[in-house]
């Protein structure tokens, strides 16, 4: 009888002698309960002790499983699990954002979540939840909620007493008038708010702030120690002609960049470059910033250059600036900004002695050589290394980094590489580095 059983446990769990390789595409030809009624057989994926680390569902609109995936959830909690990802989004939203909104919630989070002692950090994303239920979390550290209509967002952070880490994606419906907490992360992905919405922030002990959207009245009271601001209005759509709304959305963030000036790392938009030129506001027009890393993802088109050079004049303290180009459309390399070319302007714009004289490192992203980013990178070199007026007390830039745009056909990569010799040959005592993907080299 004994050995009956012996062979009959080595039949149910012969699973467990295939390779990974042959299990991945036996599963892969079952349905959903029938790879939960298989795994069930293999050792060797039994969970072993008591706590998990992390699970992760991820299901594309659950429609007619929503038993099962709460069954998959109970079973996490049982397991007294730390970090849980339930993610019930449609491949096709992340193409048209718009159609998430008419899909039904077919999973809501189960009552033992929020109890869940364990928990550290919680990903929901299509996945129906009540946020005063939240208090009840002893340990919840990080929270991310996406896809889906977002009510009462600010109940959410004032009963989380632990919540140091909060991030909003493609919620729609959102109304926060004010943001107060203890929260040292926080980040909005491209949510829709009411139309005119101001939103009011005291969260004096945070570090990162991410925000992508459309512009908002943001209205800062308490938050000085920042270490990394992200901003990208890009959600706005082109910049247009100077008129009153670009004027008032300007001095919106000409003030609330103001509001930030102990940034450590400011990373901008070619949206907001071209709008805090248009402010005319005196108690909103910039002033000098803390900031040590400048990124600014741009298209080198003419009408960025204004802000490009408003913002190297109010950063003082500026070590490293950072260029991440954008490719730009047929359009944009012909136009020119009212009245003013790309082929003149640094020239007769820039003045030399008001670029950051702590200025070491400038890195461009995904170079390419063209004329645009050669220019701007010929008059930072040029007053970088000590021979323009202003700057006669030695050179202060040590290096240019260059990474080559990976998309690129080999001639066009040769042109890039052309365009890096010539920046060398004006360099003098600034390295010239190009990183490509084939090849790293100091020219």
């Amino acid at each position: 009888m004994a050995s009956k059983r012996m062979a009959s446990s080595i039949e149910l769990d012969a699973l467990s002698n295939l390779p990974d390789v042959l299990l991945i595409l036996i599963i892969s030809c079952l349905s959903f309960k029938e790879c939960l009624r298989t795994s069930l057989l293999s050792k060797r994926w039994r969970y072993q002790g008591y706590c998990m680390e992390t699970f992760e569902i991820k299901f594309s609109v659950p429609w007619g499983f929503a038993a099962e995936m709460e069954s998959l959830i109970e079973f996490a909690v049982s397991r007294q699990v730390k970090n849980l990802v339930l993610d019930f989004t449609d491949f096709f939203w992340s193409v048209t954002t718009d159609a998430s909104r008419y899909y039904k919630v077919y999973v809501h989070l189960p009552a033992s979540v929020y109890n869940l002692r364990t928990l550290e950090s919680l990903k929901i994303y299509s996945c129906g939840f009540d946020p005063s239920k939240f208090k009840n979390s002893g340990s919840l550290r990080k929270l991310s909620i996406g896809w889906i209509e977002l009510t009462g967002a600010e109940s959410l952070i004032l009963t989380s007493p632990t919540l140091k880490s909060l991030s909003f994606s493609y919620c729609w419906g959102v109304v926060i008038n004010n943001i107060a907490g203890d929260i040292k992360e926080f980040e909005f992905e491209n949510c829709e708010f009411s139309l005119y919405m101001a939103c009011s922030f005291d969260l004096p002990n945070l570090e990162i702030f991410k925000y992508s959207g459309q512009v908002l009245a943001f209205d800062v009271k308490k938050m000085n120690k920042f270490k990394e601001v992200y901003l990208d209005f890009e959600a706005e759509g082109d910049y247009e002609e100077p008129n009153k709304r670009t004027k008032l959305e300007g001095t919106m963030l000409s003030g609330f960049l103001n509001s930030l000036q102990g940034v450590r790392t400011l990373s901008v938009c070619p949206f907001l470059l071209q709008a805090i030129q248009e402010c005319d506001d005196p108690s909103s027009i910039l002033r000098p910033m803390e900031t040590q890393h400048l990124v600014l993802r741009t298209r080198l088109h003419v009408m960025d250059f204004k802000g490009i050079r408003l913002l190297l004049d109010n950063c003082p303290n500026l070590e490293t600036l950072t260029f991440e180009c954008i490719r730009r459309s047929l359009f944009s390399y012909a136009k020119s900004y009212c009245g003013v070319g790309p082929r003149s302007y640094w020239k007769k714009n820039l003045i030399y002695k008001n670029l950051p004289k702590t200025l070491k490192v400038v890195v461009v992203r995904n170079f390419s050589g063209c004329f645009g980013e050669l220019n701007v990178l010929k008059v930072l070199i040029q007053s970088g290394r000590g021979r323009c007026p202003g700057r006669a007390h030695g050179p202060v830039l040590e290096r240019v980094e260059l990474y080559v745009r990976t998309d690129m056909a080999e001639c066009q990569k040769m042109e890039a590489h052309g365009g890096a010799e010539m920046l060398q040959s004006i360099s003098g005592d600034v390295h010239v580095l190009v990183h490509d993907p084939k090849r790293v080299a100091e020219l």
